[in-house]
């Protein structure tokens, strides 16, 4: 019977653990330390699905089978004061996102604003964390990723798009900020697998079988394919979702120079090597007015979403971001609860590199 037990690990430990993990593969130290601390971000913000519980199959054995070259580094193919287009070489996605976010932002501080892709790139884990770096330079931070195929069309049942997530980070007054990172499907494959480690059944709206029937089956789902954003048919707005992930794919894959449908494989094989791209984009709010009188306005708006009257069920009204935040309040307290699954993957990891596994909580006490 599946069980609910986790084990909780300090944050620092499970960072340590996977930056001497990718560093014992060959990884550049100066990349290992930013994958652990991308997923150690997920991990921290409550997104499970895209944390270490990734590290065994996403990196390291792509790294060991060959897929992804753990020195290689990103070349720039064009550049203006605005823009850049960034080859990444089949190098990690985590490390190649963060440098070129952040060159990103420098642009966007000599001229107001600024956007890059980058192609030829792999999994770079929670979009969020690369749109939040643009925070404390006082500006709003956007970026996206296309993926391997999990999820069908609106009124299809084959795979033909990723999970293709946005995520738009914006700040406000006193630490505040408005942080959506969301995927284009109703969730994210993860939520699947995380059902069924679970032995939950599934929400309405989140996946078809392979025939193309709604199903509430986790294992069915991920056999058949997630659904777009809106779930099942255009009643409840399958079809924008649909159409946001159309546009992820857009500006990632073929502004990006990248690999798009139906040339991209479903997520459910093996990826092939360098075949995801990203977009990224920052804008210096003032260019446009005052900062501290932006921000103002903002926690102000934000705070009238909070402040208004919840429908039954509910405790509050949440803005986008809160949740992350409150997540990763309680994990500085309580530590990373990670499940069996998830734990049992971390001690094969430890195998495959030769590195001692994370300790846990229990056993430094």
């Amino acid at each position: 019977m599946p069980t609910n037990e986790r084990t909780y690990y300090d944050a620092e430990e499970l960072w340590a653990f996977v930056r001497r993990a990718l560093v014992a593969l060959d990884v550049r130290d100066d990349d290992a330390a930013l994958v652990a601390e991308i997923l150690g971000a997920s991990d921290m913000r409550g997104i499970e699905s895209h944390g270490v519980a990734r590290l065994e199959r996403f990196y390291v054995d792509r790294i060991r089978d060959g897929f992804i070259d753990p020195r290689a580094r990103e070349t720039t193919t064009r550049e203006t004061a605005t823009s850049l287009a960034v080859d990444a070489n089949n190098a990690l996605g985590h490390p190649v996102g963060d440098r070129v976010m952040r060159r990103t932002i420098a642009k966007a501080a000599e001229a107001g604003c600024a956007i890059a892709t980058v192609g030829r790139s792999n999994h770079y884990g929670i979009a969020g964390y690369y749109a939040m770096l643009a925070l404390e330079h006082d500006m709003i931070g956007i970026s996206s990723t296309n993926a391997g195929r999990l999820a069908a069309p609106t009124g299809g049942r084959d795979l033909m798009l990723g999970t293709n997530p946005f995520a738009y980070a914006i700040p406000a007054a006193d630490g505040d900020a408005f942080v959506l990172d969301m995927a284009t499907t109703t969730v994210a494959l993860g939520k699947l697998e995380i059902a069924e480690r679970l032995g939950k059944p599934l929400q309405p709206g989140w996946a078809i079988d392979a025939s193309g029937a709604m199903t509430l089956d986790p294992r069915a789902g991920m056999l058949g394919a997630l659904l777009p954003l809106g779930g099942y048919g255009t009643e409840n707005g399958g079809h924008k979702g649909f159409g946001l992930g159309l546009l992820a794919d857009i500006v990632c894959g073929v502004l990006g120079s990248g690999v798009m449908v139906p040339d991209m494989p479903p997520s459910t094989h093996v990826l092939d090597p360098g075949i995801t791209s990203h977009f990224f984009a920052a804008i210096r709010i003032d260019a446009f007015r005052d900062v501290a009188a932006f921000k103002t306005d903002l926690s102000t708006l934000l705070n009238e979403m909070r402040s208004s009257t919840p429908a039954p069920g509910y405790e509050r009204v949440y803005v986008a971001g809160d949740p992350e935040r409150s997540r990763e309040r309680a994990h500085r307290e309580t530590g990373i609860g990670l499940d069996p699954v998830v734990v049992a993957s971390l001690e094969r990891v430890s195998e495959k590199t030769g590195v001692a596994p994370p300790r846990s909580r229990a056993e430094r006490a």
